[in-house]
């Protein structure tokens, strides 16, 4: 009998599954299928709206990247480095690629607005088209692995500068919704979670999106840690056995984290590490034992050995040398990161722009309040040990990722860090946290969590909206203008404020989607493994055999009975009545 157990659970739960799935479709609901298209299409406009509606080259480092992309495409993919061109403060040496003339003047875009809240983006100068001729550029980009860029940067082969930029920011922002979107179905299918979409919310900051929807491999990089960690939060807790789909989508999310930025290899090391703790006694040895494990090791080495190749070949993403020497004491060092924890927090949240858009100061409240939430109530939990020491250790780990990576290279790089970098194992702390709170069978306090998931929907809709509004805002009449304007000095082809009303109506059909599950998942349903336990066969005690005592049940009473018990006719019902 034991080695039937999971053929059998897995039939009961493909029968259950059938069955929900007739009930809905005569109950008129959308199909699954359907319904994560919309909510795929949703992330993806709500990630497009940051192309859109902020200017070009606004993204930290974004004519670099563009530069790289447009260079990839174009066949330049491993670069030497030179000395860059030009005059004034450089992170170091450059690679240099050969772009149509419109690209190369793209790149100074941002040169009369970047570090200058107050300043709007009206003083862009327009693009004149190339006209064929083409200029030699410097990208600091030059050593960042190429995929993302690959990915990327088609659209300047036969767009101008302008739409082609446009067009790259929307290609980042379909392929970063597409991981969200993946990431998000795969933790709504681990059996009991009723507070992961809480998690999620709060994983996902503004911060994401705006990278998601301009060129910059950091939006990403974050999305593909997200997928990432819920394929591997699926395949340990999920109590189920191991899907061949969760095992791709780890693969998948885990291959695309290590090949797109040079720090994904120790993402992705920390993500399985923490799942590795927080899984149970004996669910490793599950997936191992998946019947095609070893094509998705070998998948995995290939993904390992292309990320490995490139970084042996291209080392040192900055190339300064002992540019900082007041940061060659260990002591400075330590302390001079210390003393950047704030902004490295807000950052995270949302810190547009090149650095000189911080997101007002509601959202940085909200999201507080809402990971500080999750997060105090998963760590006073009773039970899932294990799970409580994964989140703290993935707190620990994010707070301590500035000194572990800055420190040693300070006195050559200086204290770059930025709390977006921290971000793919960041995300970690209230994924981790929801699944402690909201995980496993029916418990009375549920009704309690799933009322606050539900509460803090829109507080993250106007955290959410809030930042963008004042993202827009800044680049429509700089941080000291006008609050609301209908004839801002710079609009983007959206416009001002229809473009925030436009992220709002998106934003909050998004929250509704998130409201509705959390309705549906109501307090009387049940989880697939207390469906396969309650169907489960109740042992029989060996005991000595019982005389049978008959009951007869009228006709009569039946206009009194339940629909299910009404009986036309006297039924004799056999009863177990124990010996005295």
């Amino acid at each position: 009998m034991p080695d039937q157990m999971p053929s059998r659970i897995t039939s009961t739960t493909t029968t259950r599954r059938r069955s929900r799935d007739r009930h809905a479709a005569a109950a008129g609901r959308v199909p699954a299928w359907l319904r994560w298209t919309g909510v795929g299409a949703l992330l993806f406009l709500l990630t497009a709206l940051w192309s859109v509606g902020t200017p070009l080259m606004s993204s930290p480092d974004e004519p670099s990247h563009v530069s790289r992309a447009a260079g990839v495409v174009r066949g330049q993919v491993s670069l030497d480095l030179v000395e860059p061109q030009g005059e004034g403060a450089t992170p170091g040496l450059a690679g240099r690629v050969e772009l149509p003339a419109d690209y190369g003047a793209a790149l100074g875009l941002p040169n009369c607005f970047a570090f200058q809240p107050n300043v709007s983006a009206a003083c862009q100068a327009d693009l004149a088209p190339s006209g064929g001729a083409t200029v030699v550029v410097d990208t600091f980009a030059g050593q960042y692995p190429p995929l993302y860029y690959a990915l990327v940067g088609w659209p300047s082969l036969f767009l101008s500068a302008e739409a082609g930029i446009t067009a790259m920011r929307l290609v980042s922002a379909l392929l970063t919704a597409g991981l969200m979107t993946w990431g998000l179905f795969r933790l709504t299918r681990i059996d009991g979670n009723r507070a992961g979409i809480w998690g999620a919310a709060a994983a996902l900051t503004p911060m994401t999106f705006f990278l998601g929807g301009t060129v910059n491999p950091a939006g990403f990089e974050i999305a593909a840690a997200f997928t990432f960690w819920t394929a591997c939060l699926a395949l340990v807790l999920d109590r189920r056995p191991v899907t061949t789909s969760a095992l791709v989508q780890a693969v998948v999310g885990g291959g695309l984290l290590i090949t797109t930025r040079s720090t994904g290899p120790v993402w992705a090391v920390a993500i399985l590490l923490i799942t590795l703790i927080a899984a149970p006694r004996g669910r490793w040895r599950e997936v191992l034992r998946h019947r095609r494990i070893w094509w998705f090791v070998g998948v995995t080495v290939a993904f390992c050995a292309a990320a490995g190749g490139w970084l042996l070949a291209h080392p040192s993403v900055v190339t300064t040398e002992n540019a900082y020497p007041q940061l060659a004491s260990l002591r400075a060092a330590v302390l001079g990161v210390l003393g950047n924890a704030q902004p490295y927090l807000l950052n995270m949240i949302g810190d547009y722009g090149w650095l000189d858009s911080p997101s007002p100061p509601v959202t940085f409240i909200a999201w507080y309040a809402m990971v500080g939430a999750v997060l105090l109530i998963a760590l006073s939990a009773r039970r899932a040990g294990r799970r409580r020491i994964a989140v703290a250790l993935t707190f620990l780990g994010t707070a301590a990722s500035p000194l572990i990576l800055q420190v040693p290279t300070a006195a050559d790089t200086g204290l770059i860090w930025q709390g977006r970098y921290a971000l793919p194992v960041a995300i970690g702390v209230p994924l981790l946290a929801a699944l402690v709170v909201g995980l496993g069978d029916r418990r009375p306090e549920d009704d309690l969590v799933r009322r606050i998931a539900r509460g803090t929907l829109p507080v993250i809709l106007v955290a959410q909206v809030a930042a963008f509004y004042w993202a827009s805002r800044r680049y429509a009449e700089g941080l000291t203008g006008e609050l609301v304007t209908f004839h801002p000095l710079w609009q983007s082809p959206i416009g001002y404020l229809p473009g925030v009303a436009l992220y709002a109506v998106v934003a909050g059909l998004l929250a509704l989607c998130a409201w509705v599950y959390y309705r549906d998942r109501g307090e009387g349903e049940l989880t697939r493994h207390e469906a396969v336990a309650s169907a489960a066969p109740v042992p029989v005690a060996s005991v000595e055999a019982a005389p049978v005592a008959t009951v007869t049940v009228p006709a009569a009473s039946a206009a009194e009975a339940t629909p299910t018990e009404i009986y036309t006719e006297p039924t004799t019902v056999e009863t177990t009545e124990p010996r005295p």
